[in-house]
């Protein structure tokens, strides 16, 4: 829920308290009101009085209480979201969320291009640096990957060392559009290679091997993804820090 979201859900909460104390106040008022006119044996502007008291004592901190768990609970359930879309490392999109939103993406009929990215040798600077330097890496590739990627990519980490990106291209002059937009790829795999992290071991230079495919009428994700995946292990075997784009 985005900060207009949370301001609204303040607003009501705040409207909802006063109207809880506004109706406890006159609900008060009217049922002493009647007893009296039923005994008359109250002295009336003491018993009105106790009767705008009472509510206007119990009802605030009653609603605050309320409203307090509300919040809570809301705002777990926001973490519960967060956590079943993102990846907790990197703050991705994770492969649910990434199969959810490109599986909606490719619905709308427009061409798209999909990248498949996997790190180079990533058990070697595991094994250099350790678990931790690992997901430093990792956390690290992500960044790089995430601001040069096309503006409204879905990016995600799909899993271990392995990254998934989903762009629209245009429809009109297909071979053209197709070759811009591998130019772009290139140009985030470049960026990262130029990159490195840096470690109390020294810089550690990160790369990555690209599978690209374009995404075909009517084409499912599975499809899609099983020729960006074919692709992604051509340029691993030619050699890695490359791409390899799907025919």
């Amino acid at each position: 829920m985005d900060e207009m979201n949370i301001a609204a859900t303040k607003v009501r909460l705040v409207l909802t308290g006063l109207g809880v104390v506004a109706f406890s106040v006159v609900a008060s008022l009217v049922a002493t009101h009647i007893s009296f006119q039923i005994s008359g044996t109250a002295d009336y502007a003491t018993t009105m009085m106790v009767a705008f008291i009472i509510p206007m004592l119990v009802a605030p901190p009653s609603y605050g209480f309320v409203a307090y768990l509300s919040w809570k609970l809301k705002k777990a359930n926001e973490r519960l979201d967060k956590l079943a879309h993102l990846d907790p490392l990197t703050a991705l999109h994770n492969r649910r969320s990434f199969v959810d939103a490109a599986t909606a993406r490719l619905g709308t009929g427009s061409s798209h291009m999909l990248a498949m990215i996997d790190i180079d040798h990533f058990k070697k600077i595991n094994d250099r640096i350790g678990h931790a330097g690992g997901d430093n890496a990792l956390k690290h590739a992500a960044e790089v990957l995430r601001s040069s990627a096309p503006k409204e990519a879905l990016l995600a980490r799909l899993g271990g060392e392995e990254f998934g990106l989903l762009f629209a291209i245009p429809h009109d002059a297909r071979g053209a559009a197709v070759t811009a937009a591998e130019a772009h790829i290139e140009a985030m795999r470049l960026q990262l290679e130029a990159m490195p992290l840096i470690t109390p071991q020294g810089l550690i230079y990160v790369t990555a091997s690209f599978g690209l495919a374009v995404s075909r009428p009517d084409e499912t994700l599975d499809i899609l993804l099983s020729r960006a995946d074919t692709a992604l292990y051509a340029a691993k075997n030619a050699g890695r820090n490359r791409l390899q784009l799907s025919m």
